[in-house]
């Protein structure tokens, strides 16, 4: 309406608030924790700096399109590379680093991206399963070792790669199921961890 004051609103304002937006774009951050960020960056020289450090750490590491494993942007993958007989093959990249964590397996890994789950429109192609064929075919005579999770969405996950790899020169095998129904291998203590990996079985 005319002869109203017009609201201002400063630049440094605006550049706060687009701060606290594009933090809430990280996943699990909320409004509160993205406020709290970009408060703690625009008044702790410290926090810019760590900010710098991780911009300059993720422009020099990338996903390798092969294993889904990270490594130096640029580089060849050093998991890929691994000569090892045995591919861990996970969902996650949380579940390797827990796998590494427990020392319970040392090799090469295969992060598939995620499980088989139609209702959450994931399906087999967008899942790194025709990488992982792809690793076999290259590698003859290889096991492959499925760390999936013990529910609807990890059996149909193991299934598929199962029938996959029918026809490929592969050991198939799968943890044991020690694992509580459903938990993946980063929620889970060393021991039960240590107890499914000495209890696979083979499944081809």
């Amino acid at each position: 309406m005319e002869g109203m004051e017009k609201s201002f609103v400063s630049p440094a304002a605006l550049s706060m608030r687009t701060l606290v937006e594009e933090f809430k774009k990280l996943p699990g951050i909320s409004l509160k924790a993205a406020q709290k960020l970009s408060y703690s960056i625009l008044c702790d020289p410290k926090m810019k700096n760590t900010l710098k450090k991780i911009i300059e750490l993720s422009e020099n590491v990338e996903i390798c399109d092969k294993c889904g494993t990270f490594k130096p942007a640029g580089a060849d993958c050093a998991n890929c590379a691994d000569d090892s007989g045995v591919i861990c093959v996970v969902a996650t990249y949380g579940d390797m680093s827990a796998i590494e964590r427990n020392g319970c397996f040392k090799g090469s890994f295969h992060i598939l991206g995620g499980l088989i789950e139609p209702l959450e429109h994931i399906l087999p192609e967008n899942l790194r399963i025709a990488e992982l064929k792809e690793r076999v075919l290259a590698n003859p005579g290889k096991e492959i070792l499925l760390a999936l999770p013990f529910s609807i969405e990890g059996d149909a996950t193991t299934l598929y790669i199962k029938d996959s790899l029918e026809n490929c020169d592969v050991k198939l095998s799968r943890i044991a199921r020690g694992l509580p129904a459903g938990a993946a291998p980063d929620v889970l203590d060393r021991r039960t961890v240590l107890e499914a990996f000495n209890g696979k079985t083979y499944i081809n």
